[in-house]
């Protein structure tokens, strides 16, 4: 393929040609991006390394480059493209067969005499391969013959005894070689397979025993011992299953064997003296958290100690001035926050560089199956890879290059069978006690039904928008989440809304269960053993719960996103070890890491769109150490979005469930993710509207409705015919009122409060 070739214009990244084939599409996308960057070139030399070059990027990375023509299978690049594409090219092989081009200068198409062993990456596994010069030909066919097939492929059995290869070789001619990334290879097959023979050999049931100062269940056994034998994993037990302790004897049993000598825990903040107190509870290992100032981290990070622990956002301050990080052995703990591959944080991680490493993740498919992907790269970035070929086998796109699904999903599982290990509650033989799920239908008073209409109302227009125009604005798009988000905060309670207006059930309804779970609501004593978990995504609801049981003097621990770190396990703490404290209050920020087997009653105010995060809540409380049943009560404000929920937008979980579960092969979005969404919210618009006074198609055909969305008092005033009350009426510019605080609770950073107001200003305006 010729430079030549190229569109005049951007070829697309989403978007194949109709005339290309995928692998010439990837071809031109990488010359498309060597001619667009600015690129340095230089011959290593002439004389010594024909056909080898150097290739520096704008980044100021150096890259080993060699090339013999186009499509030559003695093509190399060590950049990570090279090694996974399976193309024999990249943007720096690009860029130097463009250089040669530019200024005229001579391509070696011939070999070097030398005879060479190499790691090819052109088929779908990793093969340590022989090329035999002109210098001593006769001697070194027949010394291969002992160690290669007939493909000049290294035999599995050879592995062991290369050393001795390596040996012969050398004798046989001095300028032999053997590149550093096949004696990477070949030293890591090696120890794998002395590691596994120690393993099968030694570590039996008994002996596994003998790690760590408790017994292990069976099950969890299984997992030290994939661990132990993968050496790289992913450890993806359903919550509960206790992973964090199958971690540590993973760890012990490496670093008792000699194959490791430290371990570099990174996990979220909350989570830090978690790891270190179990550490220290099961070892007698020496543990040091990696917190403080930079100064202090620096210095920490240096200690001799086996086991270091930082949090992710610590560690990512401290990779920006770092190229690489080196560790014997990584674990990642809750790593589906890294499951976007661009964002800073996953780059820092990516720094590292680890013989061993363990990954750990109840939910490390929470929306797409390009999260898995972003995480399987973290352990093996080449069981899945190419992520073209990955893309073009199980993911399902439109005319557009959009998502419409998947397909495949039991290859994809077949191919992390090596790599990822997922047991549920269900699958091991561990008597949990019971676990059972209630929906407690609430009604919501008039006021909340007023402005849940009226936010429906606003729904109703950009849904008919779209179902006119099959396309929505940007503007259209995040209005409609916001309205969304406006309606399930309605749910629970108008003060969600505007922090004066308190119409809700759900604060009721939750003291009337604390009550029947004998926890006394009259602050004459807290009689009974039952203790309550109770869950929001809003800290506005828990402070609405809060500022009950203090009337009625019930003891609690409160937990929610302002609470510093140290306080945090303090506080669980306390509430696992104190009778006399029945009540545990959480935003969502208690719902990850943390140990709540001293409770046996779940109480979710509100339904998340991800059903991963009910499972996450309920995870803390119904897992390893729960002696009691576990009831989970779910609050549903009746014929709302919330009950809509219940039977739509279940995507999310049979995509997990295809993958990690054993469920259905193929799972399809529809046109694409948002107009599913949308899809869904017509059905249920129209269901509502047809039941109502407010007839949705006619709102959609009026004149009025020819305009862009804009705010919730012209709405109202467009439609004059829906015959409101005056308490009606008195809720709708309600929204308006609030843009910019609604903003600032949905939103996270303080650029994107900003931007959403600014944004918001320009919706609600006059």
């Amino acid at each position: 393929m010729k430079y030549a070739d190229l569109p005049k214009g951007e070829l697309s990244h989403l978007v194949k040609p109709r005339d290309k084939s995928l692998e010439e599409w990837q071809v031109m996308l990488r010359m498309q991006q060597a001619r667009r960057e600015q690129m340095t070139v230089e011959c290593v030399s002439e004389r010594y390394s024909p056909g080898e070059y150097r290739v520096s990027s704008a980044s100021g990375r150096v890259y080993k480059v060699v090339f013999r023509g186009a499509k030559s299978p003695w093509n190399y690049c060590d950049c990570m493209d090279f090694k996974t594409s399976q193309l024999g090219t990249c943007k720096h092989v690009e860029a130097a067969r463009q250089w040669i081009a530019d200024h005229h200068k001579r391509i070696h198409w011939d070999l070097p005499a030398y005879t060479s062993v190499y790691l090819s990456y052109r088929g779908n596994a990793r093969e340590v391969k022989i090329r035999i010069g002109d210098a001593a030909t006769a001697e070194f066919r027949a010394l291969a013959a002992k160690y290669f097939d007939e493909l000049d492929t290294l035999r599995p059995e050879a592995f062991p005894h290369f050393g001795e290869f390596m040996r012969q070789a050398r004798t046989t001619c001095e300028g032999f070689r053997c590149y550093q990334d096949a004696l990477d290879f070949i030293l890591e097959q090696r120890e794998t397979l002395t590691r596994r023979k120690l393993i099968s050999e030694t570590y039996t049931d008994e002996r596994l025993d003998t790690l760590l100062r408790t017994s292990l269940y069976p099950y969890q056994k299984e997992g030290v011992r994939f661990s132990a034998n993968a050496g790289r994993a992913i450890l993806a037990d359903e919550m509960g299953l206790g992973k964090t302790v199958q971690t540590i004897a993973t760890a012990e049993l490496l670093l008792r064997e000699g194959f490791i000598t430290n371990v570099l825990v990174l996990c979220p903040a909350t989570l830090r003296y978690q790891w270190k107190r179990e550490i220290e509870r099961f070892t007698d290992r020496t543990v040091v958290v990696v917190d403080g100032a930079p100064e202090r981290r620096r210095e920490l990070s240096q200690s001799e100690a086996e086991f270091k622990i930082e949090s992710y956002n610590a560690f990512n301050e401290d990779a920006k001035d770092k190229s690489t990080i080196q560790c014997d052995m990584l674990v990642l703990d809750e790593v589906q926050r890294l499951k976007n591959w661009n964002t800073q944080m996953a780059k820092s991680v990516r720094k590292i560089s680890s013989r061993y490493a363990l990954v750990l993740s109840g939910t490390p498919l929470e929306n797409r199956l390009e999260e898995l992907y972003s995480i399987v790269e973290l352990v093996d970035q080449f069981v899945l890879a190419p992520y073209y070929l990955f893309r073009d086998r199980y993911i399902i796109l439109d005319s557009d290059g959009q998502t419409i699904g998947y397909q495949g999903l039991d290859e994809v599982r077949r191919r992390l069978q090596g790599l990822m290990l997922r047991r549920r509650k269900s699958d091991v033989a561990l008597q949990l006690p019971p676990r059972i799920d209630k929906n407690l239908f609430v009604p919501m008073t008039p006021e909340q039904k007023a402005a849940h209409q009226e936010l429906r109302v606003n729904a109703a227009r950009i849904v008919s928008k779209w179902h006119r125009q099959h396309f929505l604005s940007e503007i259209d798009r995040r209005s409609l989440l916001l309205t969304l988000q406006q309606m399930r905060m309605a749910c629970d309670s108008l003060f969600l809304l505007d922090e004066h207006s308190r119409f809700d059930t759900k604060v009721e309804e939750t003291m009337n269960i604390l009550n029947e779970c004998g926890v006394t609501i009259d602050g004459e004593g807290t009689e009974g053993s039952t203790k309550v978990v109770i869950f929001s995504q809003w800290e506005r609801m828990t402070r609405l719960v809060a500022q009950e049981l203090d009337q009625s003097g019930v003891e609690y621990v409160y937990i929610h996103g302002d609470v510093p770190v140290r306080q945090r396990q303090q506080r669980v703490d306390t509430f696992q070890t104190d009778p006399g404290i029945r009540v545990f209050l959480s935003t969502d920020a208690g719902a990850t890491g943390l140990n709540l087997q001293a409770a046996n009653v779940v109480i979710n105010l509100d339904l998340p769109w991800n059903p991963a995060i009910i499972e996450q809540r309920i995870g803390r409380i119904h897992r390893i150490g729960q002696q009691r049943g576990v009831e989970v009560i779910n609050l549903i404000a009746e014929g709302t979005i919330e009950d809509a929920m219940r039977s739509r937008l279940r995507f999310k979980a049979s995509l997990f469930e295809g993958v990690l579960d054993g469920g259905e092969d193929a799972v399809f979005l529809g046109n694409d993710k948002f107009d599913s969404l949308l899809t869904d919210l017509e059905t249920f618009i129209e269901e509502e509207s047809t039941a109502s006074t407010t007839n949705v198609k006619a709102i959609a055909d009026s004149p009025d409705n020819k305009e862009p969305f804009t705010d919730n008092h012209s709405l109202a005033s467009a439609n004059d015919s829906t015959n409101k009350t005056a308490e009606q009426a008195a809720e709708e510019p309600l929204l308006r009122r609030l843009a910019d605080d609604l903003s600032a609770i949905l939103l996270a950073d303080e650029a994107t409060r900003a931007k959403a107001a600014e944004m918001l200003s320009r919706i609600c305006r006059p």
